[in-house]
């Protein structure tokens, strides 16, 4: 690990781990597929649970249905990085590099939204070689689409809409998961060390539910004042308010990066140090 002198290298070695995930994840989306398939098709059954579509074919049940499963998998792909993130986090042997901890830090979040790009961009060939019996030409339109995400996703009567905020917000959503487990994370090492009562998994657990519970209430009463604010400004209804909500998660990200880094800083590098 003494070669790992900067972000760039870093970055690399995480992502040669990362992506065997990206390989993993993928194949048993392919096996996932190949299966609902095979037995929607074979049973006549195209009504299967948390899976519907009006019309019993089995190009009308993906056109419906693929990005309810793209999702699932990208819960899923999101909570595999959640887990390598933290443990390379807490990892001693990542943190025998000669480099600043923050570098350690950055690259990692950084390598698994790369990961998860590439994860979703390789769903989406899928997605479009689903959609083109019904959909053609426009098929690669409509597997973007579903996700808000193309160009030529229609727009709403009234509401001017930009895809390229919902790109964005996608991008801070996923920053956002990283940023916060990762704080929940710190956070409830260091109070359970300070505790008079032995540090146990069950205490950490507790103060993570605690923070959770607290970032929910915090968000929902964010989000309240800021349909308000939408709802009593008519310049602000005629655009589509994803814009607010990027500009609200990018200050959230901002916020929960830096109270990171600086205890990746402060608190976590002493500790392997002090191993």
């Amino acid at each position: 690990m003494n070669e790992l002198t900067s972000f760039g290298n870093l970055f690399k070695q995480m992502w040669v781990q990362k992506s065997k995930y990206i390989y993993l994840l993928f194949v048993i989306n392919l096996f996932t597929i190949a299966f609902l398939s095979i037995f929607a098709w074979g049973t006549g059954n195209y009504d299967l649970t948390f899976f519907y579509t009006p019309t019993h074919n089995l190009g009308s049940f993906w056109r419906y249905n693929m990005a309810t499963l793209t999702i699932y998998f990208d819960i899923a792909f999101c909570a595999v990085t959640c887990w390598q993130n933290e443990k390379i986090n807490m990892s001693q042997t990542w943190h025998l590099a000669a480099v600043d901890e923050r570098k350690t830090y950055l690259a990692n979040v950084f390598s698994s939204l790369i990961a998860c790009g590439v994860f979703f961009l390789l769903q989406q060939v899928i997605n479009i070689l689903l959609l083109i019996t019904t959909m053609g030409p426009n098929c690669v339109a409509e597997a973007f689409g579903q996700f808000g995400l193309s160009p030529l996703t229609p727009n709403v009567p009234g509401i001017n809409v930009s895809f390229e905020f919902y790109w964005l917000f996608v991008v801070l959503v996923i920053l956002f998961i990283y940023f916060f487990v990762s704080f929940a994370n710190f956070v409830s090492r260091i109070v359970s060390n300070e505790l008079p009562v032995k540090s146990t998994l069950w205490i950490r657990l507790l103060i993570m539910a605690i923070l959770v519970i607290i970032a929910v209430y915090v968000w929902l009463i964010v989000l309240s004042h800021l349909q308000n604010l939408v709802d009593t400004n008519k310049v602000l209804q005629s655009y589509d308010p994803i814009w607010l909500d990027d500009l609200l998660l990018l200050i959230v990200d901002l916020v929960f990066g830096l109270c990171d880094i600086l205890f990746v800083r402060k608190w976590i590098e002493p500790k392997i140090v002090n191993r």
